[in-house]
């Protein structure tokens, strides 16, 4: 069997196109329409309708899963203050003024990774997730993208918050998420739709 070449994209079987959460957006654009801000900063605000509140970003939100060589994940383990300590996680943030969805997912990889590449067609578009469905809809832009074990060794340094990067195979990544050393649910949930279709294609390759 012909192997794979490590840029070419990572299908997840049962995930034959992209799923659109059409009828979510609509509804949450229709309730943001009719609500009332009642909280406002520089990063986001809280909307309320009715009985109903949510917090809403200013800018639309970006993750990415970086994937080693199509068997491996890679996450920086991040420092965050309310937690009082790191946590593993996928590069995520927000896109900024002028900057496409694309071009934020690179930017917040070479950020927290410290692995820089320019090439957007590298970028797997994945099904968005609604993060917190009466609190924080969100509808991420979600990639995943593949490098090579030359590309994850030549990475520069990344972000001070980040204590540390390392890639993980999958079975140690069922093990983390099984002992719950990995706990952030964003990371979780796209880990888990990852690792699903890893397993759906051993399966169907085996059955072959």
């Amino acid at each position: 069997m012909e192997r794979k070449k490590f840029n070419e994209p990572v299908t997840c079987p049962g995930q034959f196109s992209l799923k659109k959460l059409t009828k979510e957006e609509k509804s949450y654009s229709s309730f943001r329409n009719s609500a009332v801000t009642v909280f406002q900063n520089q990063r986001f605000s809280l909307l309320e309708n009715e009985d109903y509140h949510v917090v809403e970003y200013h800018t639309q939100q970006v993750i990415v899963l970086p994937i080693l060589e199509n068997k491996s994940v890679i996450m920086p383990k991040v420092f965050r203050k309310i937690l009082g300590g790191a946590v593993w996680e996928l590069p995520a943030g927000g896109v900024q003024k002028n900057e496409s969805p694309e071009e934020a997912a690179l930017r917040e990889l070479r950020e927290e990774t410290g692995i820089s590449i320019t090439d957007h067609s590298r970028l797997v578009p994945e099904n968005t997730l609604v993060i917190s469905p009466n609190r924080l809809p969100m509808f991420p832009s979600i990639f995943s993208v593949n490098f090579s074990q030359n590309e994850f060794d030549k990475r520069s340094m990344h972000d001070d918050e980040v204590e540390s990067v390392d890639c993980f195979s999958i079975n140690t990544i069922k093990a983390m998420m099984s002992s719950g050393e990995i706990i952030t649910s964003i990371t979780l949930a796209i880990l888990g739709r990852f690792i699903l279709g890893q397993d759906f294609q051993t399966v169907n390759s085996s059955s072959i």
